[in-house]
């Protein structure tokens, strides 16, 4: 027994039943479209008796399968109800009039009372309707219309869209010198990276570039070693178990024909990290030495990448 009280043996029948009404419905379509809709009902009701019965996820989805094909079914039934049930019928009309006139008879006394009956009678009840005068439900308009154009109504510029323009036109205001500038500056300070490299010989690549005051620095800092690393003028050696880096010369085309190859490396390094190579490492202060920020006229700090070594 579960502990819902009902045995494996009374789901696995209870499935049973499930799947025998499903396969029932899924080869009595058209027989559900041409009935009366009676077949469908007695369908229902079973799927309601066995719906009584289930307790778990699985008999569920079986009865929400059979819910789904019943909805289709019965969706498919309104779309073939006739749409103009209320349309004229006209055999219905005469019918109903030879009603009135003889009234429920056979078709031999109707032919022989047809010609003596009382039509004033129909008269009657016509007039009640013929003499009225037509009402205004007939009207669904005037006659002629004026567009209305829609007026526009413009919205003004809240303070952040304000401070996009002004942010947007300091970044159109960058011209051709402040690029090179950028561009000389950081190659610059790329130099002064592998002069400080050379100087000191192989070290290890975490106490070359990590910053223990400035997390920003350090990333910089890598973002500096990686140009000498892609232009072959520093090297990575971690044989050793520790990333050990060096200045070195360039190779040349001879080197790379005699089997030298070139491998990238991704280096990911978030505040956490930053933080555990300063205690694993000891780092108390960096080989790289750091850098000061200056402001610009509106008061704005620059990219540490453009300001100048406190230490030559």
């Amino acid at each position: 027994m579960e502990d819902d009280g009902q045995s494996e043996a009374e789901r696995r029948q209870l499935r049973h039943n499930y799947r025998s009404l499903l396969s029932d419905a899924a080869t009595r379509k058209k027989e559900y479209l041409a009935d009366d809709g009676t077949l469908l009902l007695d369908d229902l009701e079973r799927a309601n008796s066995l719906f009584n019965r289930v307790k778990s996820t699985t008999e569920g989805i079986l009865d929400s399968r059979f819910l789904i094909l019943s909805a289709d079914i019965g969706a498919q039934r309104a779309h073939q109800m006739r749409i103009d049930s209320t349309a004229f019928d006209s055999l219905e009309y005469i019918d109903r009039v030879r009603q009135m006139l003889v009234g429920h008879a056979s078709t031999t006394s109707v032919e022989q009372n047809m010609a003596g009956s009382d039509w004033s009678r129909i008269g009657v009840l016509a007039q009640r309707f013929t003499r009225a005068a037509p009402g205004f439900s007939c009207i669904y308009g005037p006659l002629m219309t004026e567009r209305k154009e829609r007026k526009r109504v413009e919205r003004k510029q809240t303070d952040r869209s304000k401070k996009t323009s002004v942010a947007e036109s300091r970044i159109e205001s960058v011209d051709e010198t402040d690029v090179r500038k950028q561009e000389n500056q950081t190659t610059k300070l790329v130099r002064k990276v592998h002069d400080i490299l050379a100087r000191s010989g192989p070290i290890n690549l975490f106490q070359l570039v990590i910053n223990p005051e400035s997390f920003a620095q350090s990333v910089e800092n890598i973002f500096y070693v990686s140009f000498l690393i892609r232009d072959g003028r520093a090297y990575i050696d971690d044989q050793s178990g520790q990333p050990m880096i060096e200045a070195c010369e360039p190779p040349q085309q001879d080197d790379y024909q005699m089997g030298l190859t070139r491998k990238q490396l991704i280096f990911s390094l978030d505040q956490t990290a930053w933080q555990e190579i300063i205690d694993v490492y000891g780092i108390t202060q960096c080989v790289i030495p750091s850098r000061v920020s200056k402001q610009d006229n509106d008061g704005l700090s620059q990219i540490a990448s453009q300001v100048r070594f406190t230490q030559e």
